[in-house]
Order: C-alpha cells, then sequence, then structure tokens
C-alpha cells in the first residue's frame, strides 16, 4: 500500500505542477484565450480530482500506523493532508465553478458574498494552486523516504 500511495503522490505531483507552470503558460501563449482556458480549466479538474484520490488514499495509509512510521510528527501530518485536502475541495467545488460563472457572465452565492470579479477569483485559484503544490511537496517530501 505504501508503494501504490507514493506512486500516487509522485502522479499527482508531476500532473500539478506540469499543468498549473508548463501546459497552463504554453496554452496561453499558443492558443486564443478563451480556448485556452477552457483546456487549462479541464485540466485543473484532472489535477484537483487526482489530488483528492492521492490524498485521501494518504490518509488512509496513514490510519494504518505502521505503514508509515511518522514518530511525534505524525498527528500534524495528517492534519496537514486534512488541510491539503480542503484545499482541492475548496478550489474544485468552490473558486472553480464561481470562475466559471463569471467568465460566463452569471453570478453565484459565493462571488456575491465575497465580490470580487473573474480577475480576481483567478488570482484566488492561483494562490491555491500554489499553496497545494508546495504543501504537497512538502508531505510528500516527509512521507516518501528514499531507503538505501
Amino acid at each position: 500500500m505504501k508503494r501504490i500511495a507514493a506512486l500516487l503522490l509522485s502522479v499527482w505531483l508531476g500532473v500539478q505542477l506540469g499543468f498549473g507552470y508548463v501546459v497552463a503558460p504554453i496554452l496561453f501563449a499558443n492558443l486564443d484565450k478563451m480556448v485556452a482556458g477552457q483546456l487549462a480549466g479541464q485540466l485543473f479538474h484532472v489535477s484537483n480530482y487526482m489530488g483528492l484520490l492521492a490524498w485521501l488514499v494518504i490518509l488512509v495509509v496513514l490510519k494504518r500506523r505502521s505503514a508509515w512510521e511518522l514518530g511525534s510528527g505524525d498527528k500534524r501530518v495528517r492534519v496537514l493532508v486534512c488541510v491539503l485536502l480542503a484545499l482541492f475541495a475548496i478550489s474544485e467545488f468552490a473558486i472553480t465553478p464561481t470562475i466559471a460563472a463569471l467568465k460566463a457572465g452569471e453570478t453565484t452565492l459565493l462571488a456575491n458574498w465575497l465580490s470580487g470579479s473573474f480577475k480576481v477569483w483567478h488570482g484566488v485559484s492561483s494562490v491555491f494552486h500554489l499553496l497545494q503544490s508546495l504543501l504537497g511537496l512538502g508531505l510528500m517530501v516527509k512521507l516518501v523516504r528514499l531507503q538505501n
């Protein structure tokens, strides 16, 4: 189970960094902004769902205490994994629909409540992506240790 979890984390991190910091800029540099935005949005859906899946599996593995020996940091790691899962859920189920609605000229409860334009929400989404990437990378380094 530990190897499957490590593989999932590796694939997730590659997708997360690849889509956000390689593919999306290339799309926007070479395609019409509307088409690039639609493609990038679909890629980020994939990335968010992969993140949810990978980190849920990690949470299950962490429940089996013998799978990873974290010592005194065990509870803190579990809390950080839950924070990361919350970031993915908020990104996928709150921020992304708000961006899509604002892009279509519609409004959502979240956009009304917190206000902000398409650009503001796009910036919030970018910050969430960065936080997910950094927190995920840090947790991955903590959890997946290469043994000789």
